[in-house]
């Protein structure tokens, strides 16, 4: 609490604040927060929303700029504050595939990408799951090198893998398991593998019989993969299907 500020004069300012963000009043909402620090960790009951999170979410790039400015070294803590959910800012910035706004908070205090939501999801991990690729691969640079797997992975055993396989984000899947290759055999608490959620998705095969192509996917990659590149094959979802033929080759490396 800032010195001399009592508790219902703070519990004022608060509610001044919410009040100016609702009404997109942003300007009078950076002045509240410079002139009172405090501001910066205020949250609304109701859905545990700091005001950054709120400017997050209205995508108002130089709002969460000023706003992220005024926070000191002191009060970085105000950067990890979550919601209901446990998302912070970063979270969000993350899912809703926003690199610039990824990149201000980021640059405040780095470590913010390793903090955990409720469902121990890191902010990589959202932007995976969202099929966010460009937020993806800026907050993948962001990891430190030393544990980079950390981040990929849930308590549920759930991988970034899984994630973009089941959201069928085919194009990221094919850049994850060249840098992350042992993902490919990781099992979640179900038990099932990357490689078993790409099985039974038949949008990723050029019929909608995802086990009899998978079968000869094994034993023709190379043939289908010229009959591709002569560019025989013209169908719906060329790009998924040629992303099968790479993940079952590079599965065949890794794991075989």
């Amino acid at each position: 609490m800032e010195f001399g500020i009592e508790d219902a004069e703070l519990e004022n300012i608060t509610k001044e604040l919410f009040y100016r963000a609702m009404q997109s009043d942003w300007e009078e909402v950076v002045r509240i927060c410079k002139q009172h620090p405090s501001a910066h960790k205020a949250v609304i009951p109701a859905s545990g929303e700091t005001i950054l999170y709120m400017a997050v979410s209205e995508k108002e790039e130089k709002i969460v700029e000023e706003l992220v400015e005024q926070i000191s070294k002191s009060e970085l803590d105000a950067l990890k504050i979550g919601n209901e959910e446990g998302d912070t800012p970063l979270h969000l910035a993350a899912s809703i595939g926003h690199v610039q706004m990824c990149k201000c908070i980021t640059d405040k205090d780095p470590k913010l990408v390793g903090v955990r939501n409720r469902k121990t999801e890191t902010p990589l991990f959202l932007a995976a799951l969202r099929g966010q690729k460009e937020a993806f691969l800026f907050l993948n640079g962001m990891c430190e090198s030393s544990e980079p797997h950390d981040y990929c992975r849930r308590d549920d055993g759930r991988n970034i893998l899984h994630c973009v396989i089941d959201g069928e984000y085919f194009d990221m899947a094919f850049q994850i398991i060249q840098q992350y290759g042992d993902l490919v055999d990781s099992v979640d608490e179900n038990g099932l593998t990357p490689l078993h959620l790409l099985a039974s998705k038949p949008t990723a095969f050029r019929s909608g019989t995802p086990l009899s192509w998978f079968e000869r996917i094994i034993y023709h990659c190379e043939s289908l993969h010229d009959l591709f590149c002569d560019g025989l094959y013209n169908g719906v979802g060329h790009i998924q299907f040629m992303f099968t033929i790479n993940y079952i080759k590079l599965f065949i490396d890794v794991v075989i």
